[in-house]
């Protein structure tokens, strides 16, 4: 077994034994920084995902980015090439399982950025992305579900800006990293916000 495989198991168990209480309250303190931070505010389209399982739920800050008028995108997995598709879409409650049961836009409900990927269009104004990951270092790296998707698709698109979610629990000084990893900008937690070396502003 891997170092990065074994963390993965312990953090992950870490996050899945938080009470429903407290995580209803962290999830509140989360999403209300989310809305509230400058970059969420500034940005006229929001590239996102859908929380799984015990991850934060963000829900709450994509709904609001649908109220405020932002154009919100969402990813499809392609498990045959470990690469994501962007799509923007209207509403939360079209949402299908898709790779690996994660919920997914439907096709017939959602627009396919014909921008993203490979190259980000200025048009969109894409000024965040919100990184979803089990855990979060000092410097921004991530400890996702080993499958690749966001280090690949942030590796093509290092002009936006991105923000890191998870629980300050799951905060680490250091994770395990390899040569194509990439680090967020900032993480968001319950507790503060972390700015990192990862990404140039």
């Amino acid at each position: 077994m891997t170092e990065k495989h074994a963390l993965r198991r312990e953090l992950l168990a870490q996050r899945d034994a938080i009470s429903l209480r407290d995580k209803r309250v962290w999830d509140a303190a989360i999403n209300k920084a989310i809305v509230g931070h400058v970059w969420f505010q500034q940005a006229e389209t929001i590239l996102a995902y859908y929380p799984i399982g015990s991850e934060p739920d963000i829900r709450p800050a994509l709904e609001e980015a649908l109220r405020q008028g932002k154009a919100l995108y969402l990813p499809k997995c392609k498990p045959e090439t470990r690469e994501m598709t962007i799509h923007q879409v209207s509403t939360l409650q079209s949402m299908k399982p898709g790779a690996h049961g994660i919920p997914e836009p439907e096709a017939n409900n959602c627009q396919l950025s014909t921008a993203l990927p490979p190259v980000v269009s200025a048009s969109l104004n894409c000024q965040l992305c919100l990184v979803p990951g089990i855990a979060f270092d000092a410097d921004g790296f991530r400890l996702g579900y080993g499958g690749g998707y966001y280090d690949r698709f942030l590796a093509r698109h290092r002009e936006l800006n991105t923000l890191g979610v998870c629980y300050e629990l799951l905060r680490r000084a250091a994770l395990p990293s390899e040569a194509m990893d990439i680090a967020v900008m900032r993480v968001l937690s319950e507790g503060e916000q972390h700015e990192h070396r990862g990404q140039e502003e």
